[in-house]
């Protein structure tokens, strides 16, 4: 397997904001937080709705994927190592799906690296 280096080419993916799949709008919200802490509103559009938002949230502070901390008397989430470590799996998977397409070179984000097995 080869290693992926620099940032996701979208062009080649069909995202979309209706019909998207659990793991896609879960990697999306893991995206947002990944650097930092992020408020609740500001995830709102990973989602689109805000019972879909706290659904989610829930379930990926369930799991271990998100932490959360307190400041100023907010709520802030940000991605925990398990987290970042489904964040990387997903992109190895999304890169060996896009790579059976033809589309060109696939470039995955920097911090992701795929290992042979």
């Amino acid at each position: 397997m080869a290693n992926y280096k620099g940032e996701l080419n979208l062009c080649c993916l069909a995202w979309r904001k209706k019909n998207r799949s659990h793991f896609e709008i879960m990697a999306g919200i893991l995206e947002a937080v990944k650097n930092d802490g992020r408020v609740r509103y500001s995830l709102l559009k990973r989602t689109g709705s805000s019972a879909q938002l706290k659904k989610y949230l829930n379930s990926l502070t369930e799991m271990g994927f998100i932490e959360t901390d307190k400041k100023d008397g907010r709520v802030l989430y940000r991605a925990s190592e398990k987290g970042l470590d489904f964040l990387r799996q997903y992109y190895i998977l999304l890169g060996m799906m896009l790579s059976t397409r033809v589309c060109g070179d696939i470039v995955l984000p920097k911090h992701v690296v795929v290992r042979e097995f």
